[in-house]
């Protein structure tokens, strides 16, 4: 009986331990970049299309004796918007499509829920949302760029990135905070991460 026990509980030991070590390796495999599939971004009202592809980059995570086991992360996405416009004057007898390509990005940190490492919590700061549009990232269909002069064209889009970066800074604020809480992450050989966010299931590719 003696010996029973001894044998149960040194069996018990290292499952114990092949556990804890399963966790912490889990723990560190987060850490990276990870790609996303391109996804809808909702609220953009004037938009024919609008869609991001979100990146998350989490640093290793670590201990700390507040705020339990994580570290920084940084969100970012790029941004695709299309647009059918109608002709605004007599100048342009045919309407156009405007293409408009952007890129936000915002950053916080992350901490494993409950010491649970397949949930985790993101705390992100609003201080440091961005959102860039280059102007060379906006394009006009054809019909309109061999009608303009360069002045006039540069003037819309300067137009253009005014009207649609107040959209847009809502519309990818609102997808970065739907991942304040990832749940049932598991992470496949090693570069392929999935995740439910809000209810949805999510895919993403390890950056190389």
């Amino acid at each position: 009986m003696k010996y029973l026990s001894t044998t149960y509980f040194a069996f018990l030991a290292t499952l114990l331990g092949i556990i804890a070590v399963s966790s912490c390796t889990q723990n560190e495999n987060i850490a990276g970049a990870w790609t996303g599939n391109a996804v809808r971004l909702e609220n953009v009202p004037d938009a024919a299309d609008a869609s991001a592809v979100i990146t998350m980059d989490y640093a290793a995570p670590e201990q700390s004796r507040n705020n339990g086991r994580g570290g920084e992360v940084n969100l970012s996405a790029l941004i695709d918007v299309n647009q059918a416009v109608s002709a605004p004057n007599a100048e342009l007898v045919e309407p156009y499509e405007v293409s408009v390509a952007a890129t936000a990005s915002i950053s916080g940190r992350y901490v494993f829920e409950d010491r649970d490492d397949d949930d985790v919590i993101l705390v992100l700061d609003p201080a440091t949302l961005q959102v860039n549009i280059d102007p060379a990232g906006v394009t006009y269909s054809q019909n309109l760029l061999t009608g303009k002069q360069q002045p006039e064209l540069d003037s819309l889009t300067t137009a253009t990135i005014g009207c649609w970066r107040v959209e847009i800074t809502k519309a990818i604020r609102d997808e970065f905070y739907k991942y304040q809480k990832i749940s049932d992450i598991e992470i496949h050989h090693g570069n392929i991460l999935s995740c439910e966010i809000e209810d949805r299931d999510y895919s993403f590719r390890k950056a190389q």
